[in-house]
Parts: structure tokens; C-alpha cells; sequence
């Protein structure tokens, strides 16, 4: 965007807060762009790590052959670009900025002593906003210092590259600062404490989150779901040991957050600062380079996302799996926080243990007939049995009453009643445990309903056939069934 001229290089010691830049297409403060510059390209992140070049790098264009010097704060970066001017001239304007503002020079290189053109290219490109300054290499100055001030140490580096007759400045400055957590509290009755206040939300904003876990301030949902008992695997991190991923059965929310100006460390360290709080133990988490390839960490994002998907949202990772158990179950927390440009992508997983509940839909004389007629069977989970024994329970009367029912509106109808089992123990055991099961169904039909005895006839398959997995508490339950089958004779 143009700019209109300034009559020199505007100073100024004032410091904005973050929080003021929403949209992020200004000057930083301190430094004012040059008479006529035009701002190609802006980021502003809240409290981030970044290192700066305080030397030449060699000719191998390693960016790690460069000295650095490391600062972690609020990070400003800026590209300009001044047409019609030379670069020693700009050089000269915003090093005597910097010095009426007492910054002291660390490291500083100008023309042939910033090495040659692919030394120049690198020394730039390693503080662009874009990761290159692509022709804007030539007639090179380099130039990084530091000041004090009340908040902190400030660093600011300036790249200055020539190309025709256009000049292209890459600023740098952090402002240090100690990294603010408390940003989110885990709702106090997960936490088992009292919880202080946090910034208010709509109604709307608190129907779509977590009850448990609010987003962090100034976070917009991109998506967002809540299912009353699901099953879902949860991924550790690529640096655990264990590969196998948590299978959890389950209340389940998924949320996709996006965050603007801030770093991803920033939101990570309030996220994991407000689940030890609540007395949440982590059982895997990684940092940046520790979440291994791109490749692999966006896989573990993908796994997370509720589209299945991270998109750009996969740069700077990190990732966190923690659990807390409660009375009425174990609680585990899944977050993957990862960068684009100036915004952050949170994928959110929070799963809520329980058992699935039954007994919902009530099982009629019709139903049983649909299902018959549509399937040629019907599932049954109202038979209840104590655990490896082969006795009807009394609660299983309403069940029961329903097939006495079935038979007796339709005389004609022949029925396997077939025992089934999950995996658990022997399998040949559980075919017999099956069988007997189905036994004890077929006489409570003969002899409290007068039912035909040659109308059913029991058979048991134990864990042969089942209708879930065997993994999970719910996909065993899907498991421990009784079928009536259609029988033709």
C-alpha cells in the first residue's frame, strides 16, 4: 500500500500494545517507514522465539554457518520499499534513527564486507518477512543493535538490498518481554479449585465451546462439533515411545480455533499452563523440531482437525495429550497448535469417558418385526446376564415380553435365537457361554409364555460374528448381544 511522504524518518519511544494489532498493516512504532516507502508485507506475533544473524555466513548458504543471537518477545516484521533512492541513503536515515533513539550497534556490514551476492542473498533473506529478498540483494547493508527499555531488551535488524532503481528495506525488532499465561482457566470443576474470572463471552461463544476448557482470548471457531458418546483415537506425539494411538469411548468435542497475532508458542504455553493447574497430567507432548518431519506432524494435526485436514496450519508445532480422572470418568485433552503467516490454528480434541448408555430405545413386537422383515434378524441388548454366567436377569422381563409378543402376532414365524460374546477370555469358552445363553432364552419363551418349543431354536457363535470392535468398551458392548434370525423351517 502507498504512503504518503514524511518530511524525514519519523521517531517515536512510544510502545503499542499487541492487542492493537487486529490487522496488522502498519509501522512499528519506534521506527516510521522511509519518506515515500511503500509497505509490501507486515507481521506482528505475541511473544515468539527468533534468532538474528550477528555474522556473515560462509559460502555454503547454511543458515546455520551464521552467528546468532537468539531473543524471545513480541516480534514485528516489516518489508519496504522505496523506489528512486539508493540504499546507502536509507542505510544511512535508519542508523541515525537509531542512534537518536541510544541503540547500541552489535553487528553491522556494508557492501563487499557483507561477503558476496550469495552471501548478501543469504544474510537478507534470513530476516525477510518472506523468507527472501529475492533480487533485492545488490549494494547490501547490514545492520543489527539493542537498547534497553522499561519493558525490556529491544533488538532491531535491517537488511538494505538494491535491484534497478528500487530499494528494499527487511526490519526486524523484539521487544522482550516475560510470557503472560493465565490467558485460559479450566472451568473449576474439572480444576477441583475456584477459578479466577476470564474475559467474558457471548452466550453464543459459550454454547459453542467447551465447557470445560475455554478458548483463548480473541479466538474464532472455524469449526466445531459435539457428539453424546463417540468412540475416537487420539495420536501420541511422533517423539513417544508408545505408536499405538488412545482409543477412547466417550462425550467428544473437536474445535478448529484460528488466533491472530501471536505466536504459537505463546498460545501452547497457556494451554499447558491452565491444564497443570487443573491437576492434568500429560502423557505426550513435542516442541517444534521434537514433533519430527513436516510431514509427520501434519499428520498428527490431520488426526486432530475436524475436516481431517490442518491445511497451512501445521508450521511451528507443538502438540499436548493430557488426561485428569475423575469420579465419573477419565478426562483427556488433545491440542495441536500450529502457524500460517500471522495466525494460529488450534485443533482441539477434549473426550469425556463413559460408558455407553442403553436402554434409550424402548424394543417393541413392531420393531422386532421391521428389523426381521428388512434384515432377517433383529439385534437384542436388553437380555442382561451377570458376567460369565448364563441366567436370564430379571430386567430383561420388558425384552422378553416383547418377543412373547412377536411370536404371538406371527404363528408362522420360525427364530434362531444366536448368543454372541466380544472377544474377552478363551473363544471356545465363549461359544459355549453363547450357547447356553440362548438356551436360557429359548425356556424362559417355552415355559413363562407357552411359546412352541420348535418355534426357536438356540445356537451360540461367541466372538465369531461381531457387530464392533473389540477394542473399546463400547464396540464390546456392540458385541454382547443376542439375534433372532429368520429361520425358513
Amino acid at each position: 500500500m502507498s504512503r504518503r511522504a514524511l518530511p524525514l524518518l519519523a521517531l517515536s519511544a512510544m510502545l503499542i500494545s499487541p492487542s492493537l494489532y487486529a490487522d496488522y498493516d502498519q509501522d512499528h512504532p519506534l521506527f516510521a517507514a522511509y519518506p515515500g516507502a511503500d509497505l509490501d508485507e507486515a507481521k506482528m506475533y505475541d511473544y515468539e522465539k527468533y534468532t538474528f544473524p550477528v555474522s556473515i555466513a560462509d559460502d555454503s548458504k547454511d543458515p546455520a554457518t551464521f552467528t546468532h543471537l537468539a531473543m524471545t518477545g513480541d516480534l514485528y516484521l516489516h518489508n519496504y520499499e522505496v523506489e528512486n533512492v539508493s540504499s546507502l541513503k536509507v542505510y544511512e536515515n535508519y542508523i541515525a534513527a537509531a542512534k537518536q533513539l541510544n541503540f547500541k550497534p552489535l553487528f553491522s556490514c556494508a557492501l563487499e564486507a557483507c561477503g558476496s551476492e550469495d552471501q548478501a542473498e543469504e544474510l537478507g533473506s534470513s530476516i525477510a518477512v518472506k523468507g527472501d529478498v529475492y533480487n533485492h540483494y545488490r549494494n547490501p547493508y547490514y545492520w543489527i543493535g539493542e537498547k534497553e527499555s522499561p519493558k525490556g531488551k529491544i533488538v532491531v535488524a535491517w537488511f538494505f538490498g538494491a535491484y534497478n532503481d528500487s530499494v528494499s528495506v527487511q526490519q526486524v525488532i523484539v521487544e522482550s518481554e516475560p510470557l503472560e499465561t493465565g490467558l485460559i482457566k479450566v472451568d473449576a470443576a474439572y480444576a477441583g479449585s475456584t477459578a479466577e474470572p476470564v474475559a467474558p463471552l457471548s452466550a453464543d461463544d459459550k454454547a459453542e465451546d467447551n465447557a470445560m476448557l475455554p478458548r483463548y482470548p480473541g479466538a474464532r471457531i472455524y469449526n466445531h462439533k459435539k457428539i453424546d458418546t463417540e468412540t475416537v483415537k487420539i495420536p501420541f506425539a511422533i517423539n513417544a515411545t508408545e505408536k499405538t494411538p488412545l482409543q477412547l469411548t466417550g462425550d467428544l468435542t473437536k474445535h478448529t480455533y484460528t488466533i491472530e497475532n501471536v505466536s504459537t508458542l505463546k498460545v501452547y504455553e497457556n494451554y499447558k499452563a491452565a491444564l497443570t493447574n487443573a491437576g492434568f497430567n500429560f502423557i505426550s507432548q513435542c516442541e517444534l523440531e521434537q514433533c519430527g518431519t513436516e510431514k509427520q506432524y501434519n499428520d498428527v494435526g490431520d488426526q486432530l482437525a475436524l475436516s481431517g485436514d490442518v491445511y497451512n496450519w501445521y508450521r511451528k508445532p507443538y502438540y499436548l495429550l493430557a488426561k485428569k480422572s475423575l469420579p465419573t470418568g477419565n478426562v483427556y485433552v488433545a491440542l495441536f497448535i500450529g502457524g500460517y503467516e500471522s495466525q494460529v490454528g488450534v485443533q482441539q480434541v477434549i473426550v469425556q469417558e463413559k460408558a455407553v448408555q442403553t436402554g434409550l430405545v424402548n424394543v417393541n413386537a413392531d420393531s422386532l418385526k421391521q428389523q426381521i422383515d428388512a434384515d432377517g434378524k433383529a439385534l437384542i441388548y436388553g437380555i442382561y446376564f451377570d458376567t460369565g454366567k448364563a441366567e436370564v436377569k430379571p430386567e430383561s422381563k420388558p425384552t422378553l415380553d416383547a418377543i412373547a409378543e412377536l411370536l404371538k402376532r406371527n404363528p408362522d414365524l420360525l427364530l434362531y435365537v444366536v448368543g454372541h460374546t466380544d472377544d474377552t477370555g478363551d473363544g471356545a469358552a465363549n461359544v459355549s457361554l453363547s450357547k447356553q445363553r440362548a438356551d436360557s432364552v429359548v425356556a424362559a419363551r417355552v415355559k413363562d409364555y407357552q411359546v412352541a418349543s420348535n418355534r426357536l431354536q438356540a445356537q451360540g457363535v461367541g466372538p465369531y460374528a461381531p457387530a464392533g470392535n473389540n477394542t473399546s468398551d463400547a464396540g464390546k458392548q456392540k458385541n454382547r448381544r443376542v439375534e433372532l434370525v429368520k429361520r425358513l423351517r
